[in-house]
């Protein structure tokens, strides 16, 4: 681990310079060396850059180019035409204000923590800001409440659980009613025919009796 640590601290510490921005790069005379700024310019239209780098043979006719523009002061005169002295002056405050704070908090971490570099801290900062009890408490526990009552128990058990159990115990009740037909006694079995037969005829006497009178 110790190599991929080493290669690690050494681009923490100077890989953002391939990304600095115009605006801090222009101070120290430096120019446009953000590299990634510029990754995608040749799928991405740029007027502002087009029209500086337009070559001399475009120049419209009646008038001519003084000076003649190199690759170099073209790359340069298209990065300043993108940014205002406006946006410069903010990106160079604001960029300046983190690094104040920066130091002022590595100033306030030094002159609290060298006396006692075991200084016991805040509550609040050793609960972690408690974003994980505010996570839990109002986002991961009313999910779980809400899939053991409402979807499990609710649904899961008292609607499907409910419907495919109360089929079985319909079928077994239904078939507990019809095995008390079949008894197995072939006494029994010739009584129900009698009654069965005599039920048919007492049905035909009825109604013959009905024609008749």
């Amino acid at each position: 681990m110790t190599v991929p640590l080493i290669v690690l601290a050494i681009l923490s510490t100077v890989g953002g310079l391939v990304g600095i921005p115009y605006a801090v790069s222009s101070m120290f005379g430096a120019g446009d060396v953000n590299v990634f700024e510029r990754t995608l310019e040749p799928v991405i239209y740029q007027r502002a850059a087009h029209v500086a780098s337009a070559e001399p043979s475009m120049v419209a006719p009646g008038e001519h180019a003084t000076t003649p523009i190199t690759e170099a002061a073209t790359t340069e005169h298209a990065a300043a035409a993108e940014h205002s002295a406006s946006e410069l002056s903010e990106e160079r405050t604001l960029a300046g204000l983190s690094v104040l704070l920066a130091l002022l908090g590595i100033a306030i971490g030094w002159f609290v923590f060298n006396p006692r570099p075991l200084r016991q801290l805040p509550k609040i900062l050793v609960d972690k800001w408690r974003v994980d009890e505010l996570y839990n408490g109002y986002i991961v526990d009313p999910l779980k409440t809400l899939s053991r009552e409402g979807l499990w128990k609710g649904f899961d058990l008292g609607f499907i659980d409910g419907i495919v159990n109360g089929a079985g115990h319909f079928t077994v009740a239904l078939g507990s009613v019809l095995r008390q037909i079949q008894v197995g006694f072939i006494r029994s079995y010739a009584a129900i025919i009698l009654l069965g037969a005599l039920v048919v005829l007492g049905y035909f006497i009825y109604f013959g009796y009905q024609l008749i009178g």
